[in-house]
């Protein structure tokens, strides 16, 4: 982790701490970087865009500034098992809220049930690809991986909340968005063994970071037999499900680049299978309109065409729509918007008959406002659809019964950031 001055109980991380790598624009990077050089997204965030592997050199670069922040000092090493313990203080939806996470390492195993360790989204091949790219030349886990528990006795939160009251924090920091993050690390073993114990082995669902996840456990069977310890855990941030703090928001979808798309042609394909009202004011009155029809419609979503501007609220004609065609997967799975949108819209009518058989470009976005940024390739959205967060009993329930939703369906919010801790996989 970042050293401590040779006065200070407690460093300020502040101007250190980034985003995760995936909500990280080019513009917030420079921002970070021209108010403090020494922060984590020089080393985690080497090249973008992150949906696509990078040039050599570019992680190359990465490496020799890691090697630097060792050399100079301004990184310090520990050579003793240790935890972390993560509060995190932030706004959810106007109100003053708390999180608390452990800070532990992993083993890397295939997920599913022989491991414990079970993901909820799929990944895209872009960013594996780049993360392990990273990995191949850093030997650096840069972020934790967000993962979530039960704590269903209560057992780790008291060992929690014994640390956190004893000592003062070893480091506290503001990240960009806002949270505020305080961290205390375990290091003395007989408090190590007892959050060992306290944990057992409780299964662990993927919240955020998954993508890391699986590229960290392709560069651990790139390495083979010869891999040395440290690579074959994984840092991750563990949070009870229980914890008062557990908030999910919604990702909303932004849809463009179809060749043969009109709205009159859309609404047309979509009303055998959705009712469709069309609602008055713009796309930032749509998440009010699709929480209204969440009390009395089926799997409501908001739809927004940029180009006339129009907004509408679909809903399904059928209460559980897949059941049909997927009887096997949870009612969970089978009546979650993202799936149910993937399925009925994206792929049966914007792919299919709207791209003559072709993904269309796609960008997921936490809030109403930034709909029609446009980003990338993307520069010309067509269409927006808004969703309401799913709850978090249904993705823990579509996990454990071993089912995947489509990548960027949920936001764990806040995220964890990057630039508390580092790990070596040396």
């Amino acid at each position: 982790m970042y050293a401590q001055g040779a006065a200070a109980r407690c460093t300020d991380l502040s101007s250190r701490l980034a985003p995760p790598y995936d909500v990280v624009t080019s513009a917030l990077r420079a921002r970070l970087l021209r108010a403090d050089p020494l922060n984590s997204c020089a080393i985690d965030l080497p090249q973008l865009p992150v949906d696509r592997i990078g040039r050599r050199e570019e992680y190359a670069r990465a490496r020799g500034v890691f090697e630097a922040w060792v050399r100079t000092g301004a990184l310090a090493a520990s050579d003793r098992p240790v935890f972390g313990l993560l509060r995190q203080t932030f706004r959810d939806r106007g109100s003053i809220a708390r999180r608390h996470a452990v800070l532990a390492e992993v083993p890397l195993a295939p997920l599913g049930r022989s491991s414990g360790l079970y993901a909820h989204e799929e990944t895209d091949s872009g960013p594996r690809g780049d993360r392990l790219a990273l990995l191949q030349s850093l030997h650096v886990q840069t972020s934790p991986v967000f993962g979530i528990y039960s704590d269903d006795d209560g057992a780790v939160e008291e060992q929690l909340r014994h640390r956190l009251i004893r000592d003062e924090p070893r480091a506290v920091g503001v990240s960009p968005d806002g949270t505020l993050a305080e961290l205390w690390l375990v290091e003395h073993h007989t408090d190590v063994d007892r959050l060992t114990a306290a944990f057992g082995s409780r299964d662990v669902i993927i919240a955020d970071g998954h993508h890391r996840y699986a590229s960290q456990f392709a560069y651990l069977e790139s390495l083979g037999h010869a891999a040395p310890r440290a690579a074959r855990s994984c840092m991750m941030a563990l949070v009870a499900q229980q914890d008062a703090g557990m908030a999910i928001r919604p990702l909303h979808h932004v849809y463009g680049g179809m060749e043969r798309y009109s709205l009159e042609a859309l609404l047309q394909e979509l009303g055998d299978l959705f009712r469709i009202e069309e609602t008055p004011g713009t796309q930032a009155d749509l998440e009010c309109h699709v929480f209204r029809a969440w009390f009395e419609r089926s799997i409501p979503m908001g739809l927004v065409d940029f180009e006339s501007g129009r907004c509408f609220v679909i809903s399904t004609r059928e209460v559980d729509p897949l059941a049909p065609s997927a009887p096997e997967a949870p009612e969970a799975w089978r009546r979650a918007a993202p799936v149910v949108c993937r399925r009925l819209i994206v792929d049966r009518v914007l792919r299919d008959r709207c791209n003559a058989g072709r993904d269309p470009l796609e960008r997921a976005v936490a809030e109403i406002g930034e709909l029609r940024q446009t980003d990338g390739p993307l520069e010309r959205p067509q269409i927006g659809l808004v969703m309401l967060p799913l709850r978090l009993e249904d993705v823990l329930a579509i996990a454990a019964g071993g089912f995947l939703l489509p990548a960027d369906s949920t936001f764990f919010w806040p995220k964890m950031p990057t630039g508390l801790m580092f790990k070596s996989l040396e």
